[in-house]
């Protein structure tokens, strides 16, 4: 949950300020995740505003191929002058996902409500996400159609994690028509957030920037200034600093994390998995994630430059970090990076019952 406060400028004339309380709430579990959230605005002027999203994804592996998924998104916002928004959509995705990040593309469709009328949204999207260095980097065009209006928008999103601080940025453009009615003609934006961790719970959160009108829901663009303390249930494992060069993984194309599943050794059809790294310059190696409760746990050395832990872990959709001589948390080679609700780096580990990855 965020408590703080918002300056706004926005469709190019109005000023405004607000205090703002922003929850927020995800659910993860085996093959799909699920996120809720919303936002309170207290004007200074006296007026008021409320915001609300839930959002869901799905995930599938398919055999020898992509990975699926199937995600809906579900919004509105209402205000104190009794105007409303509203807007459902339904995505599909497939990833082909790559050593170092994924290629993605997918096709959705729904229905927005805004200004006393209703709409019918068509869009689809592509896009590429790789981590270099400490960097996660994401870039996707998305199409849009909203009745007579056909744009594009291109956006590349940018995270750092540190220690103690997250770091993020996005830049984006927009191709095409615009809903210049709503206020504002700037075709491209820009942001930056710092999330400063005071412990494992609480954070310092800072943002700025600039944010385009949305034609879906009727909103027009702006700028924007906030601050906000930021209270969490966890955050996930923090990176450590480290002065010794990190041992590297391995430079063959089937070097890095492999996994095993063995249902005949477990009862109750929980299977036996069993996670193998090489990194033969490695004294210790550490493996983190959901299945673990994110606590860290060692791995032993089975033959020359492989290490292996075995696990009980039913099969599913699982987030996990890999960690070498007490170093910095790593996304395992072979797996998809993503982000997780806390904005850190972890891989994605899919366990399929009787199969080797």
């Amino acid at each position: 949950m965020d408590l703080g406060g918002v300056a706004l400028r926005y469709a190019d004339t109005l000023n405004a300020s607000a205090a703002t309380l922003t929850p927020r709430a995800v659910a993860d579990w085996g093959r799909g995740v699920a996120e809720i959230s919303g936002t309170y605005s207290q004007f200074a002027s006296g007026g008021w505003s409320t915001q609300g999203a839930l959002s869901g994804s799905l995930f599938a592996p398919l055999a020898r191929g992509p990975l699926a998924e199937l995600s809906g998104f579900g919004g509105g916002s209402a205000h104190q002058d009794g105007t409303r928004t509203g807007e459902v959509l339904i995505n599909a995705r497939l990833h082909f996902m790559r050593m170092r990040g994924d290629f993605f593309a997918g096709v959705g469709g729904g229905r927005t409500w805004f200004g006393g009328g209703s709409s019918g949204v068509l869009l689809g999207e592509a896009g590429a996400s790789t981590t270099l260095g400490d960097v996660a980097t994401t870039l996707v065009l998305s199409p849009v159609a909203v009745d007579s209006l056909r744009y594009v928008d291109g956006q590349l999103t940018m995270s750092w994690t540190r220690a103690k601080l997250d770091l993020g940025a996005v830049l984006g453009i927009r191709l095409g028509d615009q809903l210049t009615a709503l206020g504002g003609t700037a075709r491209s934006w820009g942001s930056l957030n710092a999330v400063r961790w005071l412990g494992a719970r609480f954070a310092l959160v800072a943002a700025g920037g600039t944010y385009p009108i949305d034609p879906t829901q009727g909103f027009p663009g702006g700028r924007f200034v906030s601050l906000s303390i930021r209270m969490a249930t966890r955050r996930a494992p923090e990176a450590q600093s480290t002065s010794v060069q990190q041992p590297q993984l391995g430079t063959r194309p089937d070097s890095g994390l492999a996994v095993v599943t063995d249902f005949e050794t477990r009862p109750a059809g929980v299977a036996s998995v069993t996670l193998k790294v090489e990194a033969p310059l490695a004294r210790v190696v550490e493996i983190t994630g959901d299945f673990t409760g994110w606590t860290p746990v060692p791995l032993q050395l089975e033959s020359p430059g492989w290490w292996t832990v075995t696990l009980p872990i039913g099969p599913g959709k699982y987030q996990m970090n890999l960690r070498l001589d007490g170093g910095n948390w790593l996304v395992p080679p072979g797996l998809l990076s993503m982000l997780d609700e806390f904005g850190g780096k972890v891989g994605l580990l899919i366990i399929e019952p009787n199969t080797k990855m």
